[in-house]
């Protein structure tokens, strides 16, 4: 449950809040709007301002915010609530606006904190980032989630040790939550200890958890160990499961692009960046795919001029890359056009 905090709400309006999936259900506007009445269409708008799924959840609690009927001292959780929203839709600079105004009026508002760091790291500031989601820790040092989205910035920016120091913590908190283990397995992967990163997603296997994360982080290990054939196999299996999965797109697109396949593989990156925010390993898959499409777009550039330079009445020579799936590599040759 939720924290109210700041003191001096009316008593009968404390705990109403609570935590489900990062959003604050609307307990107490329901009291408010009850209390005053409210008709079915404003019924309506609470239900889809408290699912905070996409722009509509957005609309709808601008509605409620509007109507007048909920106080200025609770206005904060309408903001939060519609961030929210944005933050799922990919509009994360009006996001950021929204969870700014929810801490003007809330400075203590921990979970507001949270949101806006991985909003800020959705758009690639994560000195921003990690500056909220160091303020998240520091008022709720003992709420896990906190740890766990520090530590998914912390791994997307490079900070492996600072990274598996949170996981630690966190799982001090919540032992055995198997988003912490899936995300101590990619770590583990990233320094080459494959052993313990598939024993990380062995102990999580069946425990009822995301199975499109499990087959995610699997397919991840396998990439990191030259299986690509294999990691193919499991990354499509976690997008038949989630489809917006940003960082399944972007493993996918990796993949494409070690065999050759460009032009596939910038699709699948351009998905894992429209794919909506707060999905596992969000971050990483972001910058992986904002570099990828980077260097992508530089070396089509670079193709480009060299075809144009190339003499008259000579055969354009290009660089063939071939993917050999019974060892998961690539060999480049030279082909024509």
């Amino acid at each position: 449950m939720a924290k109210d905090p700041e003191p001096g709400d009316a008593k009968m309006l404390r705990g109403r809040f609570v935590l489900i999936g990062g959003v604050l259900t609307g307990g107490f506007l329901a009291v408010v709007l009850l209390a005053t009445s409210a008709s079915a269409g404003m019924q309506r708008d609470l239900s889809n301002c408290t699912a905070a799924k996409d722009r509509a959840g957005a609309a709808a609690c601008t509605r409620v915010m509007d109507s007048g009927r909920l106080p200025d001292a609770q206005m904060y959780i309408g903001f939060f609530n519609r961030g929210t929203a944005l933050s799922r839709a990919g509009d994360y600079d009006k996001a950021i606006v929204d969870f700014s105004r929810a801490l003007a009026r809330r400075p203590q508002f921990a979970r507001a904190f949270e949101a806006r760091g991985l909003a800020y790291a959705a758009q690639g500031a994560v000195s921003k980032a990690i500056a909220d989601l160091d303020a998240s820790v520091m008022r709720e040092p003992k709420e896990w989630r906190f740890l766990f989205s520090r530590a998914s910035v912390l791994r997307a920016d490079g900070q492996r040790e600072a990274a598996l120091a949170d996981l630690d913590a966190a799982r001090s908190l919540k032992s055995h939550e198997p988003k912490i283990a899936l995300m101590r397995a990619l770590l583990l992967a990233d320094g080459g200890d494959y052993r313990g990163a598939n024993d990380e997603v062995d102990s999580v296997s069946g425990a009822g958890g995301d199975d499109a994360a499990a087959r995610y982080v699997r397919a991840a290990i396998a990439f990191a160990e030259g299986r690509g054939q294999e990691a193919a196999v499991l990354v499509d299996h976690a997008l038949e499961l989630r489809a917006d999965f940003s960082a399944a797109q972007a493993l996918k697109g990796r993949i494409l692009e070690a065999r050759g396949e460009a032009a596939a593989a910038r699709k699948h990156f351009e998905q894992a960046l429209a794919a909506g925010g707060g999905s596992f390993d969000a971050p990483a898959a972001r910058r992986t795919a904002r570099e990828r499409l980077d260097a992508l777009g530089k070396d089509a550039g670079k193709r480009g001029a060299e075809v144009a330079a190339a003499p008259a009445g000579m055969a354009r020579q290009l660089d063939c890359k071939v993917f050999l799936p019974a060892t998961g590599s690539v060999i480049t040759a030279t082909c024509s056009e």
